[in-house]
């Protein structure tokens, strides 16, 4: 069966009413998962329409910020939404930036690896109803829910970009959700991952690999490649992300639209851009294109795709839509190709 996954963003200003629709179309056009990207709104609390538009869909975050959110909370909301999906939502959870988390947010500052192994490990112990006993969380007595989970081991998959990340999540989560890599990058956080995974005596493929794909379609190529470098710019500034473009920009040259990006100058910063970096990290172009890309990432072995649809006119407005019917209809194909007889 072939699979790919839609990610919406919250930053859309979309209501969950609307979240609900696309992720309605995304299901009916044979998407096989719906996720939610976290922004300036709880994504937790814009699962529900979605949940309840669909049927068949996966139904996740990718992802939700640890530091933002209490575990055992968490957890009773995603029991709550995986009872409602009927065993079908899947918690993305990740640990964003030092910047955003407490430099913005003004949120204690706990070390990234050992507070979200603890935050994994109290959200089964609470679905698991038992106690449990961290350095940075704890729960004391067994929290009893009001409804028995539909499952005590719904699936929990950490975001990931560096080795230690990729290794913790190998060692204990149910999936890990790879971001803004290459496809270079994507084969070599494979191997992390599965060699992870085996050192903690666990089966590889028992640690699913999810990517998400930030997503330019245009049929003007100019366009889609101007809305990649725009998303390169967008990412530019942040630390793990700067450490990811550097393998496709040794000389630096991004240095010069973070220079211009700090002094205000954004149309600047967005000549500055290496096309060579939009080109690596970010698919884009027409439908047909785009489709040839995501084959890349399929052939440096991610399990599930999971396209993230970007605004090419500075609007979020239709880039959901136009992915979906992009994508729905190369969807369709494989399925007629499956079913038709040989």
């Amino acid at each position: 069966m072939a699979v790919l996954g839609l990610s919406l963003a919250t930053r859309a200003g979309r209501s969950g009413e609307e979240f609900g629709e696309l992720a309605r179309q995304a299901e009916q056009a044979g998407f096989t998962a719906v996720f939610l990207a976290e922004g300036g709104s709880d994504v937790l609390s814009l699962c529900p329409p979605v949940v309840a538009a669909t049927s068949r869909v996966a139904v996740g975050t990718a992802i939700a910020n640890a530091y933002l959110h209490p575990p055992v909370l968490t957890a009773m909301t995603a029991a709550t939404l995986d009872d409602a999906a009927g065993g079908r939502f899947v918690l993305g959870l990740g640990t964003a930036n030092a910047r955003l988390n407490h430099d913005l947010l003004g949120l204690p500052r706990m070390p990234p690896l050992r507070m979200v192994e603890e935050y994994v490990a109290l959200v089964r112990a609470t679905l698991a109803q038992q106690t449990f006993s961290g350095e940075f969380f704890g729960l004391g007595d067994p929290l009893v829910l009001d409804r028995p989970p539909h499952r005590t081991r719904l699936p929990i998959q950490l975001a990931a970009l560096q080795p230690r990340m990729l290794e913790l999540a190998g060692r204990v989560a149910d999936g890990v959700i790879l971001n803004l890599s290459s496809p270079e990058q994507v084969a070599r956080a494979v191997t992390t991952v599965g060699r992870a995974a085996e050192s903690a005596g666990r089966d590889p493929g028992s640690v699913p690999i999810t990517c998400v794909l930030q997503c330019c379609l245009s049929d003007d190529p100019e366009q889609a490649r101007a809305a990649a470098r725009g998303v390169v710019l967008h990412y530019a500034r942040h630390p793990s992300a700067a450490r990811l473009f550097t393998e496709h920009d040794p000389h630096d040259r991004l240095a010069v639209a973070r220079a211009a990006l700090s002094a205000g100058d954004r149309e600047a910063a967005a000549a500055a851009v290496p096309q060579q970096v939009a080109d690596a990290f970010v698919v884009h172009g027409d439908a047909a294109a785009c489709r040839d890309r995501l084959r890349d990432y399929r052939s440096a072995g991610i399990d599930l795709p999971v396209v993230f649809p970007m605004p090419v006119s500075g609007r979020w407005d239709g880039a959901a839509e136009t992915a979906i019917a992009a994508f729905g209809d190369d969807l369709a194909e494989a399925t007629n190709t499956r079913n038709r007889p040989s």
